[in-house]
């Protein structure tokens, strides 16, 4: 049955069986409702749940927009697993053969061909960029000479490149005129006869836009696709380095992955039963969905998107690179323009595997659809991707598994997925990120670059929500900086506090690096059971103190947060307001209630994934980055406990004698073994003896040993990212890592000291030049060429051509002439000698 244009189709919820209190009450934004629908596992007694995600197209390097992907929906697999207790199957796919894969790895294999032969062929390049302008910018070009194109191009699209747009087909005029305006000047340098550093064609960079779909237009069906080593080359390649930007992200890697190259007999099968089943057809393309023929069957078509059934846009790009051209002007063999490829006729320089209907490739929605129901069965709970995918990809996908699993009266509609769960979008400056519109930024640059760490963008994407559009803005890349910090400083102080009360005997407290078991957890701690919302624990009732109150609150509204469709976003707020809480706490929180908050928060950050490969499990307090290396450790310990000992003498009522400290640091040197420790920081260790001890033995020895003691806090150790807590009393300093909170602090400081300095240095010239501009006595300023006659006073009275000064114009004088007289006479009192 045909599905209305705007109204989603009945979506048949699972049965939970009555009275089971083994499931959390977990709600899913459901894209086959629009709604959120409470979560129910096909096999429910086991809690597993079956989950199938769309992976990659790997014909280029994963940019931000597929972080923003692949990262949440690691995020949720994590929220299901280690904090609801879901025994998840996770299975992700690599599309290896696609029309994208095709021409790229056509295009750069003809690339290499062109420039081992033609280093030097500007012929053929300037025949590529009139290509290149009247296919992409529906402009002709009379003269092909670089420089012409340059001005034409740059002075018709003027007002769009200065203009910012969100608009994608803006966006995509905007980067085809790049594309042209670079290689104009690419080739305009090539022809230079004093240009450096370009000068043969291979050696610009800038000129393979161009050159590539020029070559694959004139040569692609000569390319012998019998080779598959061709296409396997760059599928190979990126596959791999997708995976190394997942794990640098710290994304669990799929239980399992399936490939498209390693499906080609079993797509094969699928399409056969979908055309035994009635809902395919065979054209000389190769073989077709029938849309019409699926409805009219009593099903359903365009389940996730209804309302894009009949965009033409959607369905060409469905189709891909190179079939979705044939769409544009429509396919007389095609019973319907809705109807999409299963199976592809191969072309002419083109992979190729056999099958009844003759050599061919898969189309692009079925290998999800053979994949996911070989790994997951005719059924399974979650299906997710990035929301860009729904229509037409996911609702095709839908289609073509129904009519694979439908019954064989047709009567009743099989639900293939239960929940279909899409990420939102990823934008910069309102632009989403595309790698046709060329406006992505590259996972590994992000991080080579240290535009993002893996911590930084997973916390801002766990502020921003799942399936919402994030959009990357100063004000949210500030708000995920400072809930960072704000955790960062209170593990460090808690570990601080802890540690404290541990040096005093209390043994029951521990810290990470320790032999806690997770037995050792409150209950209220462990994923999986009953104590998740904040109703198991300790039992102290009205004995418990505010703070105690707020995290079992905060366990209650995260349980709720979570419960919500992955409410990230409300759980971080909560992480934040339970430190605000804890830090103003009145009393001050005992260590052991810091400890309980500590260990939840640290739960809570590994099951996010904010802690590398740390477990949910750890017992460990804190994320990594808060300790000092291990084998830093040595040599900074004996530095700080000398300096401590230093500055206790040093600032003791009797001071310190050059004996002292000889003795102190003869005890260093024989407490701190060289040999059995690493080198990591014993060079300044070893400065830090010699500075000591040869110190002036004067009666400024006190202030130089307090003044070294602060040069090696404040200068040394600093610029080597170690920061030294100096505390009150004899306690002993403590060992930090420089946080970037120091760094900005530090800066932000010494911009103020700078600007304080430079309007002290302004004003200090201020009053030179005022006091300089006194050393003219007020009787000689007027003796100029100017005037010819002069008061004794030294007022001019007539002007150099003997006429008398007007009056208007002595009144003036005067008045420079006092004014003068007072710098004068400020500067001969300064100047004057006793």
């Amino acid at each position: 049955m045909a599905t209305s244009a705007r109204q989603q189709p009945p979506w048949q919820e699972p049965q939970a069986p009555p009275n089971n209190t083994s499931l959390p009450p977990l709600k899913i934004w459901n894209s086959l409702t629009r709604s959120k629908t409470p979560f129910i596992p096909i096999d429910r007694d086991a809690k597993k749940v079956t989950w199938y995600a769309c992976g990659p197209t790997v014909y280029d390097d994963a940019h931000l927009g597929h972080a923003r992907t692949y990262v949440t929906s690691d995020i949720i697999r994590r929220v299901m697993r280690d904090y609801f207790g879901f025994n998840v199957q996770y299975v992700m796919n690599i599309t290896d053969v696609d029309d994208k894969i095709i021409l790229r790895a056509r295009q750069q294999h003809l690339l290499r061909e062109f420039n081992q032969k033609h280093k030097n062929d500007l012929s053929t390049c300037k025949a590529a960029l009139s290509s290149y302008v009247s296919k992409n910018l529906d402009t002709l070009l009379e003269d092909a000479n670089p420089a012409s194109v340059h001005t034409i191009i740059s002075t018709v699209y003027a007002d769009l490149l200065e203009r910012n747009s969100s608009d994608d087909n803006e966006a995509k005029t905007k980067m085809h005129v790049k594309t042209v305006l670079a290689a104009a000047r690419a080739m305009t340098a090539i022809e230079a006869p004093t240009h450096v550093g370009v000068s043969t064609v291979e050696d610009s960079k800038d000129l393979d836009d161009i050159l590539m779909p020029y070559l694959d237009s004139k040569h692609g069906a000569s390319v012998d696709a019998k080779d598959h080593t061709i296409f396997t080359k760059l599928t190979k390649r990126h596959e791999q380095r997708f995976t190394k930007d997942m794990r640098a992200l710290n994304v669990l890697d799929p239980d399992d992955i399936t490939r498209v190259t390693e499906y080609g007999p079993q797509i094969v099968d699928f399409v056969s039963r979908i055309e035994h089943n009635g809902f395919a057809y065979k054209t000389s393309k190769g073989v077709y969905f029938d849309v019409n023929g699926f409805e009219e069957a009593n099903n359903h078509y365009a389940r996730l998107e209804p309302w894009n059934r009949n965009d033409k846009s959607l369905q060409a790009d469905g189709e891909g690179a190179i079939s979705g051209k044939d769409m544009k002007n429509g396919d007389p063999e095609k019973r319907s323009q809705a109807d999409f490829a299963l199976w592809k006729t191969s072309k002419l320089g083109e992979p190729s595997w056999p099958s009844p209907w003759g050599e061919g490739r898969p189309g692009w929605h079925i290998e999800c659809s053979a994949m996911a129901s070989d790994k997951l069965g005719s059924q399974f709970d979650i299906h997710s991707g990035g929301i860009d995918l729904a229509f037409p990809h996911h609702d095709n996908e839908l289609a073509q598994s129904e009519a694979y699993w439908c019954d064989a009266s047709h009567q009743q509609q099989h639900q293939w997925v239960n929940y279909f769960i899409h990420m939102g979008h990823l934008s910069i400056a309102g632009a989403k990120m595309s790698k046709s519109l060329k406006n992505f930024t590259t996972i590994r640059d992000a991080l080579d670059r240290g535009v993002w760490t893996p911590r930084g963008l997973r916390i801002v994407l766990l502020l921003g929500g799942w399936r919402e559009g994030i959009e990357i803005t100063d004000d949210l890349v500030k708000a995920g900086s400072a809930w960072e910090d704000k955790v960062n400083n209170f593990f460090i102080n808690a570990k601080d506090n802890i540690q404290d009360e541990q040096l005093q005997g209390l043994e029951h407290l521990h810290l990470s690096g320790d032999s806690t078991s997770t037995t050792d957890l409150p209950s209220v701690d462990k994923p999986g059971n009953d104590g998740l919302d904040g109703s198991a624990g300790h039992e102290k009732g009205d004995n418990k103190t505010s703070v105690e109150q707020a995290l079992d609150k905060a366990k209650r509204g995260t349980f709720t947060a979570l419960c919500d469709s992955f409410n990230t976003a409300a759980v971080m707020g909560i992480i934040s307001e339970l430190i605000s809480i804890h830090n103003a706490g009145d009393p001050v929180p005992s260590p052991a209630v810091t400890l309980q908050i500590a260990r939840w928060i640290s739960f809570m950050i590994n099951m996010f994934g904010l802690n590398g490969a740390a477990s949910s499990q750890d017992p460990s307090i804190g994320w990594s980055g808060l300790d000092v290396p291990e084998a830093a450790r040595p040599a900074l310990t004996a530095l700080s406990s000398l300096r401590d000992q230093l500055r206790i003498k040093a600032r003791s009522p009797k001071g310190m004698t050059h004996a002292d400290i000889q003795a102190l640091v003869a005890t260093s040197r024989r407490q701190f073994n060289l040999v059995q420790h690493s080198q990591d920081f014993v060079d300044l260790l070893k400065a830090f003896w010699a500075s000591a001890e040869t110190q002036e033995d004067d009666k400024t020895l006190s202030r130089n040993v307090l003044a070294l003691c602060d040069r090696v806090r404040d200068s040394d150790l600093w610029q080597r990212g170690i920061y030294l807590e100096d505390r009150e009393g004899d306690k002993p300093a403590l060992i930090r890592l420089v946080t970037r909170e120091m760094l900005v602090a530090r800066q932000e400081k010494e911009e103020k000291e700078r600007q304080k300095m430079k309007v002290k240095a302004d004003r200090e010239a201020e009053a030179a030049a005022k006091a300089e501009k006194g050393r003219l006595s007020h009787l000689e300023m007027f003796k100029t060429d100017e005037y010819s006659a002069w008061d004794e006073e030294g007022l001019p009275t007539k002007d150099k051509d003997g006429e008398e000064i007007t009056k208007s114009k002595v009144k003036k004088l005067k008045k420079d002439w006092e004014r003068q007289r007072k710098l004068h006479e400020a500067w001969a009192r300064t100047n004057s000698t006793v």
